[in-house]
């Protein structure tokens, strides 16, 4: 789970080194060129390296509740496979993990853990606890309304900019967007996939 979480991390770093380069053609390159899609672009990279970190820490810890390196929860019970799936683990149990793993992946691939309450709902796959947000948040410092409206507001704005190119329903002017948007997105991403990496990176044992 460390390494998902480094990961994560290296990811949102990555997501840094674009603002030099949008420092220097503001400052540097006088044309009639706007560069804001360079601050666009780290908004939704950061909110990618996020959805990711869910996808990856959901599997890994539903891989060690299934080797007993971690307590089963109740959504982990309800996880379902085919009889065809059952089969082939039963069969050959020397690849029963990388059968399993596949399933996890074909389940939740498609599934995009941006919203607060989709992040929580992955989470109970391998997290118990009853109040995510508010433990996660306690580990922010901020109230858990706070985090989860600005976690929710944050998504809704990259899917403006992703699926309508950031242009607001019937008008012909996109949404302005700033550095210091883009900072402080940045960094409150990085500060919620810390305080869910750390409530949830050791495993218990039954």
């Amino acid at each position: 789970m460390r390494q998902a979480f480094d990961l994560f991390l290296a990811s949102v770093d990555g997501t840094k080194t674009i603002m030099p380069t949008y420092d220097y053609l503001v400052q540097a390159v006088h044309a009639p060129i706007d560069y804001s899609d360079l601050l666009r672009w780290q908004w939704v990279h950061a909110v990618s390296a996020l959805d990711k970190f869910i996808h990856d820490t959901v599997r890994i810890g539903m891989l060690q509740i299934y080797t007993g390196h971690r307590n089963s929860t109740n959504k982990y019970l309800t996880f379902t496979i085919d009889l065809k799936t059952h089969l082939q683990i039963i069969q050959d149990r020397s690849s029963a993990l990388d059968i399993f793993e596949q399933q996890v992946l074909l389940k939740n691939g498609h599934l995009a853990f941006q919203d607060p309450d989709k992040i929580s709902d992955a989470l109970s796959y391998i997290w118990d606890e009853e109040h995510k947000w508010k433990a996660i948040s306690n580990r922010i410092g901020i109230s858990e309304k706070d985090v989860k409206t600005q976690l929710k507001n944050i998504s809704i704005r990259r899917n403006q900019m992703v699926h309508e190119s950031d242009y607001p329903e019937n008008l012909l002017q996109r949404q302005t967007i700033s550095r210091d948007d883009v900072t402080e997105v940045v960094d409150f991403i990085i500060k919620v996939g810390k305080s869910i990496y750390d409530n949830i990176k050791e495993p218990s044992h039954a």
